[in-house]
């Protein structure tokens, strides 16, 4: 998984690595790629289980031809055990939570030397957001940073929204996206699934602030995901106007450029690319 492919993706699915019944359905859920979780969905005494599953899991999943990230756990007990079961897994990327240290995150990118895996840095904690550009730009593995927002609020001990979520939301985005990286996470809380209305408000604030996708807990999140996160009819067919009128301006040597009462410049025209290189992806 590289930068290019990150940045395409809408939305992705956690599954609990030993729910069987999950997994088995996890590529009909409509997510760009799917998460294997070995953290939090699984229960302390259940990690080790988990852990020797995670082989057959990703190949059952992978094999469907959805892409497979696996988060593994980051504490002393479980992290280089899950390192070494992620690295002989059939993934495209390893999601290391809870990152804080960028000494760390290099150690694990180094350790990562000679695979193709992609990795993915939570960051769920005030030191983190602090840290976010460091960690951001520790190694070119690193394709994305996510912004957990549920343990963010849980030490700081305040509700998520919008208002508390706005400062570290745009720290954690600005540093993803000012190192070429992803951005993925919404300025609230993701364990809200059963108003999709308001998940979806919160998804578009996300997207406004520079997020350029997000991760689902419960499937009925998914199709909100994609369509905030995607390139809509309407955006493209502009886009495709902005660019096919630039390039004529170019070509017939006019240095300024308008279209439809604004001026282009090279930014507006940069972005225009972009949407349209993620529509020719299908989304």
């Amino acid at each position: 998984m590289d930068r290019e492919h990150a940045l395409a993706l809408r939305s992705q699915l956690f599954v609990p690595t030993l729910s069987s019944k999950f997994v088995a359905k996890a590529h009909t859920r409509g997510a760009d790629a799917v998460i294997v979780d070995l953290e939090d969905a699984i229960a302390a005494h259940a990690k080790t289980a988990a852990r020797r599953a995670l082989q057959s899991v990703t190949d059952e999943i992978a094999a469907q031809g959805m892409p497979v990230f696996v988060r593994i756990n980051n504490d002393p007990n479980h992290l280089e055990a899950d390192l070494e079961a992620a690295m002989a897994a059939r993934v495209v990327g390893i999601y290391l939570p809870k990152a804080e240290d960028p000494r760390q995150a290099c150690a694990i990118a180094e350790a990562l030397k000679g695979t193709p895996l992609a990795l993915v840095l939570l960051i769920e904690s005030p030191m983190a957001v602090l840290r976010a550009a460091e960690l951001a730009s520790c190694s070119s593995r690193t394709v994305a940073l996510v912004f957990g927002s549920e343990d963010y609020c849980a030490i700081l001990g305040i509700r998520p929204g919008l208002e508390a979520m706005r400062i570290p939301a745009h720290a954690v985005a600005l540093a993803a996206r000012a190192y070429g990286l992803a951005a993925w996470g919404v300025t609230g809380t993701i364990a809200e699934f059963s108003d999709l209305e308001a998940f979806t408000a919160m998804a578009q604030a996300s997207r406004d602030v520079g997020y350029t996708g997000a991760l689902a807990i419960h499937p009925r999140q998914v199709a909100p995901l994609n369509t905030v996160f995607g390139v809509r009819e309407e955006e493209a067919a502009e886009a495709a106007a902005i660019v096919e009128a630039f390039d004529a301006a170019m070509a017939e040597g006019r240095g300024a450029v308008a279209h439809n009462g604004r001026m282009l410049d090279l930014p507006i025209v940069e972005r225009a690319r972009r949407v349209l290189a993620l529509a020719r992806r299908g989304h």
